[in-house]
């Protein structure tokens, strides 16, 4: 109420009066509303809190997904968190075209050598400034398998569950091979030779399904180390010094380590690239965009994986047979425990912690920042962590 400059005291306030409601009426406004005003509460105290659900599991053209945290995790170090973090791109995205051909097609080996020659020397030459060496670049290729019948294609990395999916898609060798679905579902290296042509594949990129499942880099980084300490000679030199530190402050040198013991060595280097390079670059294409139309996350595989069987059996074309669900959990194929011990065969990493933050922490906090700057482009394109935000 606006009272004028010429209106008494008294009279301002009989006016503010006449317009108070009797208290007999707020009563019954309250009690008529109170259902709604303690809703309203509750809503309230959701926002605030965070509790609002980030991302709904429908299909949706272009859109991406919640961070891949609970509040646990909001609660814990960015460092902790991250490691513990699924992508936070996932489900249906939009898919702008083939995946960049420079990273796969054999037209474009001569290409991928100069620039791991580039890269070898520009790593030389920082190591021996003190400083970190380069992200290693995609050097032995992006893995492309398709299934011609289902019209999907898969772009696989390793150590991301790949065989876990190979193996429920028909590719475990002890599988029924009498059953149709399993035999029917089962996926090949997509076929390319030096003079196919590139118009064909951007139209079977657009035409087919094309899917890839990506692992948190933290994770997955750990995992190549556990699984590389196991081609070291038991008892040899490497076996004996080599440790976490110093594969994640240089992933790639791993493979000089490698060249030194008379049982890694005889894996090459190849080997030793194809399990230790990034993930993103092998699902962008040349301009950087969505190479995919949906990412799963290995650390919610079974939710994912139904998604994309669920995909699979809408598009099902009517010759081709059902397609098979998961039941239950995906089986892990080479899943190992946490504590893993040397035998004649093969020696075993010297740190073995069940807590995958143990990894970055302590004496292997300079782990974190080191292994980010290596998978630059999965933790961050990905937005593995609640510190990695942006737009793709």
């Amino acid at each position: 109420m606006v009272v004028s400059r010429r209106g008494s005291y008294s009279t301002a306030l009989a006016s503010v009066r006449t317009l108070q409601p009797k208290a007999s009426t707020s009563r019954a406004f309250l009690t008529r509303n109170s259902k709604f005003l303690l809703l309203g509460l509750v809503a309230c105290a959701v926002l605030s809190l965070g509790w609002w659900p980030a991302h709904s599991p429908e299909k949706s053209s272009g859109r991406r997904g919640g961070s891949g945290l609970d509040r646990r995790t909001q609660q814990i170090t960015p460092a902790a968190a991250a490691v513990g973090a699924s992508s936070g791109v996932y489900g249906y995205v939009h898919k702008e075209g083939i995946a960049d051909l420079r990273n796969w097609h054999p037209e474009y080996k001569t290409f991928r050598q100069q620039r791991l020659q580039g890269w070898m020397m520009e790593r030389e030459g920082l190591l021996a400034q003190g400083k970190m060496p380069p992200p290693l670049p995609v050097y032995t290729g992006c893995q492309v398998y398709v299934n011609h019948l289902y019209k999907v294609v898969y772009l696989r990395h390793a150590k991301t569950a790949s065989s876990s999916l190979f193996c429920h898609f028909g590719g475990c060798q002890s599988a029924d091979s009498s059953d149709p679905a399993l035999k029917a579902l089962s996926f090949e290296l997509l076929q390319v030779t030096g003079q196919d042509d590139v118009a064909r594949l951007e139209s079977l990129w657009r035409d087919y399904f094309v899917v890839s499942f990506v692992r948190n880099p933290y994770q997955r980084a750990v995992s190549s180390y556990r699984m590389m300490a196991r081609q070291l000679a038991p008892g040899g030199a490497a076996a004996a010094s080599y440790g976490w530190n110093d594969f994640c402050a240089d992933p790639t040198g791993y493979a000089d380590e490698c060249m030194k013991d008379e049982q890694c060595k005889k894996k090459g280097r190849n080997f030793v690239y194809i399990h230790i390079q990034p993930q993103h670059e092998c699902i962008i294409t040349e301009s950087g965009g969505w190479a995919v139309d949906f990412v799963g996350r290995v650390e919610e595989i079974d939710r994912d994986l139904r998604q994309v069987l669920q995909e699979l059996e809408q598009r099902r074309p009517p010759d081709a047979p059902p397609v098979k669900p998961l039941e239950g959990s995906l089986a892990n194929v080479n899943g190992r425990g946490c504590n893993e011990s040397a035998s004649a065969g093969h020696s075993a990493a010297r740190e073995q912690y069940c807590d995958p933050v143990e990894y970055f922490s302590g004496q292997h906090a300079a782990c974190f920042q080191q292994v980010r700057h290596h998978y630059y482009g999965d933790a961050h394109s990905l937005r593995f962590g609640p510190d990695e935000s942006v737009d793709v």
